[in-house]
């Protein structure tokens, strides 16, 4: 094993914005740690997840394969495992599927997880994480290792009925997202343990490369800050997102149909902006936390030699079109992450790119600067644009979404296409939708039929044909009806 391959630290968020770092512009987040790793790297401002969901986001991720290829198409649930809709659902990612983690193994890393799997049985090991897994996934699903952690300190109610209280089921029945902070402590907070775990892999004293997959479930709600995070930021001081007051005048109706919007649909400007505060908690914890990893990886004199990925598996709304979470909207602040890369030996500092990246480039890419061969899958190696050696080779990303049955008689999608310029959201049996981002950065103007977009959203829509076919989706035939419905 050549001495000169970096380890990798992967810190996976949960439902982070971009917009809430102070690396990617927020003048009140409280993110230092966050934005020196972005000062000393490689900031992406145009990182794409290719469904903003969690399960499909990481199964797509580690494999560097759509959802329509992995079947993971959906959160898994009970009986959700056969079929879904018209197309067929995993409830797990197979070991048959090769993976990010099993190639870094093969490799010869020593390799460890911990926090949410989300992608099958959180107790068994997966996909070449085996030596170090200890895994979070929810407390109404099991005694996972961090609901045992807080067994063995008295702690398990207390969060069980935090949960409850702080869900977004509650929402649902109010259409008001409640808030908060929580009486855990912070020590004892779940992203506090994923890094105390983390630690703790990294202090062996194996001489080998090691990559790890720090995955926080923050700020994925409940969003109920430790200590005095909830406190950190003064409600009267946050942003409010320009389009909090959308309409949905002239898209589709799966917008106010959706538990994405119905969560919040009584939230007045007080209820947001205690809920963003919250929010902007929640992340200055994760900063915190981070800080104290990176703390531990200086002492050990391993900063340097490890390059560090931050990202999240998918976006989060806060608010940005009267909505809360992450799909069905497949608005820049649901399916765009924050993407952070840093390693000195190879990344330069400093330096931010508006070139597109998907996150099924991710496998190809880590691979190639690492020197681990692996499979792209439909991925795409994007490691000189990270180097800093050539310019970006993406011109389109593409995105998807399936929502069950209930909005309508079948299986509800959308295929998205993204460029630099152009986003068009091609729903089935609904408005298609497509914006100018250059005039329209917030997407608040559909011009699907706009005479003057006429050409802009045929060549999109023929991106989106060949994407299919190039990756066989079997939905192919019902895309192209769909789009002979407005050409």
């Amino acid at each position: 094993m050549s001495e000169t391959r970096p380890n990798l630290l992967i810190i996976l968020c949960d439902q982070l914005d971009a917009s809430y770092l102070g690396a990617y512009g927020n003048r009140v987040a409280q993110t230092p740690h966050i934005d020196r790793l972005a000062a000393d790297g490689l900031t992406l401002n145009r990182a794409y997840v290719p469904l903003p969901q969690c399960s499909p986001a990481r199964a797509s991720m580690f494999t560097g394969l759509y959802p329509h290829q992995h079947h993971l198409l959906c959160v898994p649930r009970s009986g959700q495992d056969e079929r879904f809709g018209t197309v067929r659902q995993r409830a797990v990612l197979p070991e048959s599927v090769p993976s990010l983690g099993q190639a870094f193994r093969d490799a010869g890393y020593r390799m460890g997880y911990t926090g949410p799997w989300h992608m099958g049985n959180d107790e068994i090991p997966h996909h070449g994480w085996e030596e170090h897994w200890r895994t979070y996934r929810y407390w109404k699903n099991g005694r996972d290792y961090y609901i045992q952690h807080l067994e063995r300190h008295g702690l398990a109610d207390l969060f069980k009925r935090e949960h409850h209280e702080f869900g977004f089921s509650e929402g649902t029945k109010s259409g008001v997202v409640p808030s908060g902070p929580s009486a855990i402590p912070v020590e004892h907070a779940r992203t506090s343990w994923a890094v105390d775990e983390t630690i703790n892999f990294i202090d062996g004293r194996d001489q080998r490369p090691w990559a790890f997959t720090l995955s926080i479930k923050d700020p994925h709600p409940p969003v109920i800050s430790p200590g005095d995070f909830a406190d950190r930021i003064d409600p009267a001081d946050v942003e409010l997102p320009p389009t909090i007051n959308e309409d949905f005048q002239g898209k589709s109706d799966a917008y106010q149909r959706s538990l994405t919007h119905r969560w919040v649909r009584n939230m007045s400007e007080a209820d947001w902006r205690r809920f963003i505060a919250h929010y902007h908690g929640l992340n200055a914890h994760i900063d915190t936390e981070v800080g104290r990893l990176f703390g531990y990886l200086d002492a050990q004199g391993l900063r340097d030699n490890t390059l560090i990925v931050f990202l999240s598996d998918h976006g989060e709304m806060m608010g940005a079109h009267r909505m809360a979470g992450k799909g069905p909207a497949m608005f820049e602040q649901s399916i765009g992450i924050p993407l952070i890369m840093r390693w000195p030996a190879g990344i330069p500092a400093g330096r931010q790119t508006d070139a597109l990246f998907n996150t099924v480039d991710l496998p190809a890419t880590l691979g190639a600067l690492c020197g681990v061969p692996i499979s792209a899958g439909a991925g795409i190696d994007q490691s000189a644009m990270v180097l800093g050696e050539a310019s970006g080779p993406r011109h389109i990303v593409f995105s998807e979404f399936y929502i069950e049955a209930g909005l309508r008689d079948d299986l509800m999608f959308v295929k998205t296409a993204v460029t630099d310029r152009w986003k068009l959201n091609l729903w089935l049996y609904d408005m298609p939708e497509l914006y100018d981002m250059h005039n329209d950065p917030h997407e608040t103007r559909n011009v699907i039929d706009d005479p003057a977009t006429a050409d802009v959203r045929a060549e999109l829509a023929d991106e989106i044909v060949t994407w299919l076919k190039e990756t066989e989706d079997p939905l192919l035939p019902t895309v192209e009806w769909t789009i002979g419905r407005f050409t």
